[in-house]
């Protein structure tokens, strides 16, 4: 038996998209043991996801290092495409390091491949470096199945905030992790807000840390109640209070792809990024996008008036959500 690493990636979205290729090495190598490295707050959903045997949380380049020699992995497989993450497994000393020969690491790789065109989806992106080991992918959408205790967890904040079960529930999550031209603005989903509480809709804001004032702008341009919530929870724990929703509107970000893979349908909005690398993919969902001239442009900053994303109205979102939960 071979024991397996795999190097998950450093953002919760991408570590959401990486599922597959757990699944895919679980399916090829069934007895093998198969672990993951991940940062802290993704770490859980590979626990809950469950092709791993085992699941290690980082902490420093050169504490990795020595944790991975002790547990003697003979093949790592590196989903970043990033030179520190090949650093750790070849200190450890692992045999076989796998991974797309990209920011210079090629002599720290065992085998390495050519990184795919980046004009698919984000998720087709290990494919042909796992077809270079003779392994075929896993092509369905992320699933992740949500625990018992990160359900209490969620059921217990939406009580707190007020959500009953007897009317359906809309998340809207106006935060994004890469910078703020692929938010929507704070006040249109205040505006949306408004909008699906006329429609019966109990709506709260989801947000991560250090997202406090985006929530605040949104709830102050709201003229009904819109509670936050999610900044004391884990990932896993959002990804339950996701699947508890009816709908989920969202920019891309890791909350918009939490959503889908636990199958809650999902508005998403783009602008600065491109859907056809990075769409929601696993629940019913809808894009909405007004592509300009400069679009898509993947800047932290936007040159011009964030039009893109600007041009996309409240009534717009509302129309998306009926098409989208009507789906189901």
């Amino acid at each position: 038996m071979t024991s397996r690493l795999v190097v998950a990636p450093n953002w919760l979205g991408d570590c959401v998209m990486s599922l597959p290729v757990l699944r895919a090495l679980r399916r090829a190598y069934p007895r093998d043991p198969l672990a993951v490295l991940a940062p802290r707050g993704p770490a859980g959903l590979f626990r809950a996801e469950g092709s791993a045997d085992t699941v290690l949380v980082r902490s420093g380049l050169l504490r990795d290092a020595w944790r991975l020699r002790r547990r003697g992995f003979r093949e790592a497989w590196l989903l970043p495409n990033s030179f520190r993450s090949a650093v750790a497994p070849r200190l450890a000393g692992i045999p076989e390091r796998i991974g797309y020969d990209t920011d210079r690491r090629g002599a720290l790789l065992t085998h390495h491949a050519r990184p795919p065109g980046a004009t698919g989806h984000q998720l087709r992106d290990y494919d042909a470096l796992l077809l270079s080991r003779g392994i075929e992918p896993d092509r369905d959408a992320p699933r992740l199945p949500v625990t018992v205790e990160s359900l209490e967890t969620a059921d217990s904040a939406l009580e707190a905030a007020g959500a009953g079960r007897d009317r359906p529930l809309a998340l809207l999550a106006p935060g994004a992790a890469f910078g703020w031209t692929k938010r929507w603005p704070a006040e249109r989903y205040g505006n949306l807000a408004d909008l699906l509480a006329e429609r019966g809709y109990f709506c709260a804001a989801v947000i991560g840390p250090g997202e406090e004032s985006l929530a605040a702008a949104s709830a102050a341009s709201a003229r009904s109640s819109l509670p936050v919530l999610g900044a004391g929870l884990d990932p896993l724990e959002l990804a339950a209070l996701l699947s508890r929703a009816r709908v989920v509107v969202g920019n891309d970000s890791g909350p918009m792809h939490l959503a889908a893979a636990v199958g809650t349908p999902v508005v998403a909005f783009f602008g600065p990024t491109d859907p056809g690398r990075t769409a929601p993919s696993g629940s019913p969902s809808k894009v909405l996008d007004r592509y300009v001239f400069c679009s898509p442009c993947f800047l932290k900053n936007c040159p011009y008036g964030h039009e893109c994303m600007r041009e996309i109205t409240a009534e717009m979102a509302l129309q998306a959500v009926e098409e989208v939960v009507g789906v189901r």
